[in-house]
């Protein structure tokens, strides 16, 4: 997975790796069919901004069978570790990032995720 310190993703850009990190791939259509209620965009935008995140190296665009078939090139802890402590600096003004158990609810990680959050954070604020 790639490293991205620096590159954050824009509300879309996210919600496109959400749907990612959860079905692994996607094509255009697929992508474009689940977040154009959310957005209201066409397909050709939908495209412009996969493109723009492969760009970036958020995300991978293979060719397969005449179809792009797109994957996250970020993983889902790491992104989410440096948003959170990012977030917790530069907004919060916080010293620490939050305990992850205020993330607890969430549906986007898994307890294995958490406990890999938990251990990253705490990781990044000894450095």
């Amino acid at each position: 997975m790639a490293d991205l310190k620096g590159t954050d993703p824009t509300k879309p850009e996210l919600a496109i790796l959400k749907l990612l990190w959860r079905s692994k791939e996607m094509n255009a259509r697929e992508i474009h069919g689940e977040i154009e209620s959310e957005f209201g965009w066409s397909y050709s935008t939908v495209r412009t901004v996969l493109e723009r995140m492969a760009d970036k190296g958020l995300i991978t665009k293979t060719p397969v069978d005449g179809v792009n078939i797109y994957e996250p090139q970020v993983g889902k802890v790491a992104m989410l570790s440096r948003m959170i402590a990012d977030f917790s600096k530069r907004v919060l003004e916080l010293d620490s990032t939050p305990a992850t158990a205020f993330f607890a609810e969430s549906k986007l990680l898994s307890d294995d995720e958490l406990e890999e959050l938990e251990s990253v954070l705490k990781k990044a604020e000894t450095e």
